[in-house]
């Protein structure tokens, strides 16, 4: 019977889910850290846990392992050491190196964490990315802003989901960023050439090393045009074909830098370009569960719970999820007109009649709630249809007929 240990620093509801995942897994038992308050852990899990240990910050990885060897105190041994967060991928990773836990190591944990770092180990591997610096000061930005001319984008060497990123046009925009940034000696930036094409992401499980499963998503617009443009809705379409045309011309890209990068089990996620020439160019990966909603989406599309098919592959090493029947989407609203919070919504009973049983979820901001200043935005709502098609008109649909004030 497998003993898995699951870092889980605070109860989201996915990371309530999350856990119930694992508690669902039959001849295992289950051990939780946490930075709750033990009193804070429903009744119905502690039940079921085998243990449950209050830990301090878990970015720190000497946390994760005296919680962990006070599990190991109580069970006599730990088998899997996880956790879902993108922030603490490394410091896991690095308690397995400690208390010699089989998973993902700190090395390659850092290959997927360091932005700099993962561009370097893709190009030498010959995996297309675009040109990028290390960036410590303003001179190095405008050393590199030489080298490749404008526009660049510059964003924290270890960030997710675009926070923080910056797209730097000209001189007065460089500034903004750097001030936004603060380069330093000790706390770089990431400068990359500016890749104009659609943006996708590609979700793959690696058993052994190899892909046995993936999937993939378009961003409609880019998350970065959404932050700069405060009127944009945010999308992501997961179409009814697993693999289009573009995908499978990419997936021996995404295998390769899998392989350059060290991943060899789990579930990933990258983000990738294809440009209007054809090519493609890897943006980012992330050796973790993927975020904006795109586990809802393949919830929704292949009627299985991709959370509970994850933790089923890092505690017994298989992945079982069935066919996709339907195609999905997500729009992400954002609240429009101004001011520090969300002052109501608009159009959304109108939305429900018109889509009728093609809405599959929806998560709406409350009237005073602060603005979000993040691409997700205040709310989301989540379509499906049994074609790609029909997915977009719904989305459309949505757009059309719901605004956040």
């Amino acid at each position: 019977m497998p003993h898995v240990v699951l870092v889980a620093p605070f109860f989201s509801d996915v990371m309530r889910h999350c856990v119930r995942c694992f508690l669902d897994l039959q001849d295992t038992q289950v051990a939780l850290l946490t930075q709750e308050p033990l009193e804070r852990v429903p009744e119905a899990w502690r039940q079921r846990l085998a243990a449950c240990e209050r830990i301090g910050d878990p970015a720190d990885h000497r946390h994760i392992v005296a919680g962990a060897e006070a599990v190991c105190a109580r069970l006599g041994r730990i088998d899997r050491l996880e956790g879902y967060l993108e922030m603490l991928q490394v410091p896991i990773a690095e308690a397995r190196d400690a208390l010699g836990v089989s998973g993902m190591r700190g090395e390659i944990a850092r290959n997927c964490r360091d932005k700099n770092r993962m561009k370097e180990v893709l190009r030498k591997a010959g995996v297309p990315v675009a040109r990028q610096a290390l960036v410590h000061s303003a001179d190095d930005a405008r050393a590199f802003v030489r080298q490749v001319g404008y526009p660049i984008v510059l964003k924290p060497l270890a960030g997710f989901g675009a926070r923080n990123t910056q797209r730097v046009t000209d001189e007065a925009s460089l500034a903004a960023a750097l001030a936004a940034l603060q380069p330093s000696a000790t706390h770089p930036a990431q400068a990359e050439e500016f890749v104009q094409g659609e943006e996708h992401t590609f979700e793959a499980v690696v058993l052994g090393g190899q892909v046995v499963w993936s999937s993939s998503t378009t961003y409609v617009p880019r998350p970065l045009q959404v932050l700069e443009n405060a009127w944009m809705q945010y999308a992501v379409i997961l179409p009814r074909a697993m693999h289009p045309e573009h995908v499978r011309a990419f997936a021996p890209v995404n295998a390769q830098a899998l392989q350059a990068l060290g991943v060899q089990h789990g579930l990933s996620h990258m983000e990738w370009f294809l440009r209007e020439d054809g090519t493609a160019v890897v943006s980012e990966v992330g050796a973790r569960p993927p975020g904006a909603n795109i586990m809802p989406l393949l919830q929704a599309a292949h009627g299985a719970d991709p959370w509970a098919a994850w933790a089923h592959l890092m505690v017994h090493g298989r992945w079982q999820f069935p066919e996709r029947r339907f195609a999905a989407g997500t729009v992400f609203l954002r609240a429009k007109g101004g001011g520090p919070v969300v002052r109501g919504v608009e159009g959304f009973a109108a939305m429900q009649q018109r889509l009728g049983p093609a809405l599959v979820d929806a998560k709406l901001p409350q009237p005073g709630q602060p603005r979000s200043q993040h691409y997700e935005g205040d709310g989301f709502v989540l379509v499906r249809h049994a074609e790609t098609q029909g997915v977009v008109q719904a989305l459309r649909t949505v757009l059309e007929t719901v605004t956040i004030v």
